[in-house]
């Protein structure tokens, strides 16, 4: 029974201690989760892609992004296309005929080179070197 009340005393003990120790600043105190710590959001590279005729633009075309830096592809299309981003993980997007500004959105984490890929056309849109 001793043993009870003194696990009553130590718990009740902490329990005020606890109280006490947020009776700063008047009585309130901000928990961890609740203190602002966001940064600003980095702007997206936007790439825009489209597809017309039978024809992907661009093809080929080198475009530097940094680790973590996020990407944008904006797609316009007059024709159905699978958009493949070779990267681990995986991204990819299907367009069809009449998409406007489709947009896929996604950040690199390793540096190196990732391909884009038109499937339908066969072609290498851009080449994302990714730097640290």
């Amino acid at each position: 029974m001793k043993r009870r009340a003194l696990a009553l005393v130590a718990i009740a003990a902490l329990v005020l201690a606890g109280c006490i120790e947020g009776e700063t600043d008047g009585g309130l105190k901000a928990e961890p989760s609740e203190i602002a710590t966001t940064q600003p959001q980095a702007e997206a590279r936007v790439v825009e892609i489209t597809i017309a005729d039978g024809s992907v633009s661009p093809r080929g075309k080198r475009v530097e992004v940094k680790v973590g830096e996020p990407v944008t592809l904006r797609v316009t299309s007059d024709a159905a296309d699978e958009i493949h981003v070779h990267s681990d993980p995986e991204h990819e997007m299907s367009v069809k005929p009449g998409d406007r500004d489709k947009e896929l959105t996604f950040k690199l984490t390793v540096p190196g080179q990732v391909a884009v890929e038109s499937h339908h056309a066969h072609a290498t849109i851009v080449q994302l070197v990714v730097t640290p």
